[in-house]
């Protein structure tokens, strides 16, 4: 059956309806019993048998898993052979493995398409890979690739918190089951190796201990904090001794024009990525950010910016967390997320497509320190807004100077005083009232009250009249001043 309204870009449109119920029907005939089926939602992965009318919620709420391209639970065999379309000779996405290496092959862009020599291709590369494609785990063997078991095995390590030396004996034990001519990887080393091809990397920037600084140009050769004295390498407390080349604070920064280049490289995200040039609301209803306020102030402020649909209009989150699973607050790690607006409502917030930019490390949160961390993924975005870089659009097959800009960030109170350098407690605690919030000290409480909400209220509300409900004062009918 057609299965193009699994990519639609709405979940709410008749026709995704209309194909998740001739999905249903197919999948009853296949059905182990007449009762329950596997779940292809994005949640469950066909991993647990549910009711029809509960696949049928969780493919209408949750959406329907991209990887699951051949149906082998509804009737569908894999299929090795591969189609040639001109003379890139593109492949068939007929499962994960294949869609990864299209992804890879799709990020060099054919020289007769651009007419430079940046994007040529490396043929070895390309026939190792495809030779993981094509091969199978064994011979006679349909279901599964030599790629494809990685990728389902590194995939089930993620998701279940297993340990090296865990995969690694689970692999030994699958290897003996397994008939002797098979592909599968003996070491999670191995497995490593060979996905290392589509791996984006990032890169471990060196900081001190006290958030001072990072080890980054000038500073990248110091041993010393040139602001507190500190080493950058660990320091026995007891005897004082420096063990030279054990880093003592490592961020992480996962560069993000890379990033962006690569997804202007897929036909379909380039498409989604300028869904909001055609979908704003006309009825006046917020339906996505194009429709609000802000996108439209942008529009007014920099018209050159929003002359391109292609450019990107981001987000970005920011808050602390224990990686360590419990409730101790002695460990904080900060991940800082950027949402892509660009993508259509039901896309833009999926966690796939939100992008980690940095792990800042702890013990500590930074607080105001941020900006330390910050600060090579503000220069990428200061190029992105300044002056660009050139993009090849594989939907429009053409090259573009794609810039970028950051709308809004998401955080909490505490969080927002850190990113924006506003104060958030104290006498002034609220910075959008700024000198004007009605705070009052409580004596013996030692803290901070605000008390002045009153003021919003209509002239004549009965609670401006209040005493004993409030602060013991009435509120001036006009004004800010208590009576």
């Amino acid at each position: 059956m057609d299965k193009e309204w699994i990519h639609l870009p709405s979940r709410l449109v008749p026709e995704y309806e209309e194909g998740v119920q001739k999905f249903l029907t197919q999948g009853k005939k296949y059905a182990k019993t007449c009762e329950v089926i596997l779940c292809p939602c994005k949640h469950y992965k066909n991993k647990k048998y549910m009711k029809f009318d509960q696949v049928y919620d969780h493919l209408i709420i949750k959406g329907f898993d991209p990887s699951y391209t051949i149906w082998v639970f509804r009737g569908e065999t894999y299929n090795r052979q591969y189609q040639g379309e001109g003379s890139s000779g593109e492949f068939q996405k007929d499962d994960e493995s294949r869609e990864a290496y299209h992804l890879y092959k799709d990020s060099f862009v054919p020289e007769e398409e651009v007419g430079c020599t940046m994007y040529e291709a490396k043929d070895n590369d390309f026939a190792s890979l495809l030779e993981d494609v094509e091969t199978p785990l064994f011979p006679g063997c349909t279901t599964y690739t030599k790629l494809s078991i990685v990728v389902t095995l590194y995939n089930y390590k993620s998701t279940n918190g297993h340990t090296d030396n865990s995969l690694n004996e689970l692999l030994k034990i699958l290897g003996d089951m397994l008939l002797e001519k098979n592909t599968l990887p003996e070491t999670v080393y191995s497995m490593r190796k060979l996905l290392k091809p589509f791996d984006l990397g990032y890169e471990k920037i060196h900081a001190w201990p006290n958030d001072c600084c990072l080890f980054r140009k000038e500073l990248k050769n110091l041993d010393t904090c040139p602001k507190c004295g500190s080493s950058r390498w660990k320091v026995d407390k007891v005897t004082t001794k420096v063990f030279k080349g054990v880093l003592e604070k490592v961020l992480r920064y996962f560069p993000v024009i890379p990033r962006f280049k690569r997804m202007f490289k897929s036909k379909e995200k380039a498409e989604e990525l300028i869904w909001h040039s055609n979908h704003k609301s006309q009825d006046h209803m917020m339906r996505h950010p194009v429709d609000s306020v802000a996108w439209d102030i942008i529009n007014h402020k920099w018209p050159d910016f929003a002359s391109n649909p292609r450019n990107l209009r981001l987000g970005l989150a920011t808050d602390g967390f224990n990686p360590f699973g419990n409730l101790s607050s002695r460990y904080s790690c900060w991940p800082v997320i950027l949402v892509n607006y660009n993508l259509p409502p039901l896309m833009c917030m999926m966690k796939e497509n939100l992008m980690l930019t940095l792990l800042i490390p702890g013990p500590k949160q930074p607080g105001n320190d941020i900006d330390v961390y910050l600060e090579p993924l503000i220069e990428d975005l200061k190029e992105l807004w300044e002056t660009g870089v050139e993009t090849y659009d594989a939907f429009s097959k053409s090259m573009f100077n794609l810039k970028a800009i950051l709308m809004w960030t998401i955080n909490d109170f505490p969080a927002y005083g850190n990113l924006a350098g506003c104060a958030t407690k104290g006498k002034l605690g609220c910075p959008i009232c700024g000198e004007d919030v009605c705070s009052m000290w409580l004596k013996y409480s030692r803290k901070f009250a605000y008390m002045g909400h009153r003021r919003f209220l209509s002239p004549n509300h009965p609670f401006r009249q209040k005493k004993k409900w409030f602060n013991g004062k009435k509120k001036k009918e006009k004004g800010n001043l208590d009576l």
